[in-house]
């Protein structure tokens, strides 16, 4: 109730808009590039992927030029992997916060993962040139990514929830929270093609929401990649996306559910660990 309560009041809007905006300030104060680094930062990132991808590795991307395949998948995965990071870290970062005044604490991890939107958003931008300079045109249907988007989103906040929790009772959750990320990023489908994955394994990976969200929105945004469905090498066959984005959806809408249940009946004891 109190999560619905956060959105429909004014009060507790402009808390979280604020809470977004603070964030996004004090991320890029000070610095020379400011915005410019949401930009940059998935952009070296492609970059190195690309050396190792297409240049050592040789992997091809089904019509899509490497820099444009994994740029775009990265957005994706820093907006999730960012998000969660945040808001493991949303409720020791706000302490001084949470002990003066009453409020739904679940703006906390709420706004720190949408103030990852913001990055997300720039990143888009950023898409632009290269779409130009390797002269691609992404398909009618990118406008889906909106709701995938979302997905990310949901999925972030629910874990984040979940996690914000544990990092207040014990400080080491943050540091363990860097190490499965660094790992989870190699079963997303950025540094290699989904159908470089052995076809046996490929109903497996693609249930990490991730991988088939990210998937999702690189065919949804470009059809030449195979639209929504996953090339099988092998048998040549078409297997389709469409029951992995509806396991995606299930897991975002149940971690969220679970991480705000969790997250409430924890809330009373926040301050004991403070």
């Amino acid at each position: 109730m109190s999560a619905v309560m956060s959105f429909r009041s004014p009060a507790y809007r402009e808390l979280i808009l604020g809470l977004i905006g603070r964030d996004v300030k004090t991320r890029y104060k000070q610095s020379v590039l400011g915005y410019a680094w949401a930009v940059l930062y998935p952009l070296a990132t492609a970059l190195i992927f690309s050396i190792v991808g297409q240049i050592i590795l040789r992997q091809k991307t089904g019509g899509l030029p490497y820099p444009v395949f994994a740029y775009f998948g990265l957005l994706y995965w820093n907006l999730f992997s960012s998000g969660l990071t945040a808001a493991t870290e949303s409720l020791v970062g706000h302490l001084n916060l949470i002990t003066k005044v009453y409020f739904p604490r679940e703006v906390f991890p709420i706004a720190a993962v949408l103030s990852k939107l913001v990055d997300f958003g720039f990143g888009l931008v950023g898409l632009l040139p290269l779409l130009l300079f390797f002269r691609v045109a992404p398909g009618p249907w990118i406008l889906l990514n909106i709701p995938i988007a979302l997905l990310v989103v949901l999925l972030a906040t629910g874990w984040g929830m979940l996690l914000a929790c544990a990092n207040l009772y014990f400080r080491d959750v943050r540091h363990l929270v860097g190490i499965v990320l660094s790992l989870w990023g190699f079963l997303v489908p950025n540094i290699y093609p989904l159908h470089q994955v052995p076809r046996q394994w490929q109903s497996l990976y693609l249930l990490n929401p991730v991988a088939a969200l990210t998937e999702a929105g690189r065919r949804l945004a470009f059809p030449q990649t195979g639209w929504l469905r996953a090339i099988d090498p092998e048998q040549g066959n078409l297997q389709s996306l469409w029951p992995y984005l509806g396991n995606a959806l299930a897991f975002a809408l149940i971690s969220l559910v679970v991480g705000f249940v969790v997250f409430k009946h924890n809330e009373p004891h926040f301050a004991e660990y403070i």
